[in-house]
């Protein structure tokens, strides 16, 4: 029994250490950073339009109590001559008003609310983005070839065709990463 058990724990160990090798740690962490950008853009394009919701309904709101001054100014004017069947409808029209102002007010404190957890959400995932590309700077520089995993004659020959110049498709992909950081970062 603890022959088979050795056994399976070798071949497990031995599946993992193929598993790990086929996995390219350097395109896995670029394809992380990858997918943190995109939802990070995401969360940005919703706190965008979060914010014009937000506007609509300030806008909607100053429509409204314009409308209301409107109706009061005129109920006023009403009263003032004595015409009561004038001064009905236009109650009613400011009862109205005032209860879809209310309404609106409600919305937009829910919105704000919402908003602002939002954006706090949003900060946190910046925040953990910068650490992770930090992380992976440092990991990259970390087990970055070494002069002796390089070509003997990298000095000697500097005209090399792509395929023969060692450098990953991770490479390459972690600089694009960088180089778009340093155009978001002043």
């Amino acid at each position: 029994m603890a022959l088979m058990t050795r056994l399976a724990r070798l071949v497990r160990a031995d599946l993992n250490a193929i598993l790990d090798r086929l996995e390219a740690p350097e395109l896995v962490l670029a394809q992380s950073v990858r997918e943190m950008e995109q939802a990070l853009d995401q969360e940005r394009r919703t706190l965008a339009g979060m914010d014009r919701e937000l506007e609509r309904l300030a806008r909607r709101d100053q429509a409204l109590a314009e409308e209301e001054t409107r109706t009061m100014d005129a109920l006023a004017e009403g009263l003032a001559e004595g015409r009561e069947a004038l001064a009905r409808p236009l109650i009613r029209r400011r009862l109205e008003s005032g209860r879809r102002r209310t309404a609106i007010q409600r919305q937009r404190v829910e919105r704000t609310a919402e908003r602002d957890r939002l954006a706090q959400r949003l900060a946190a995932h910046a925040s953990r983005l910068d650490d992770l590309r930090a992380r992976a700077d440092r990991w990259l520089a970390d087990t970055g070839p070494t002069g002796d995993e390089r070509s003997p004659n990298w000095e000697l020959d500097p005209v090399q065709s792509d395929a023969d110049t060692g450098i990953s498709d991770a490479e390459v992909e972690l600089e694009l990463l960088r180089l778009r950081r340093r155009e978001v970062t002043p």
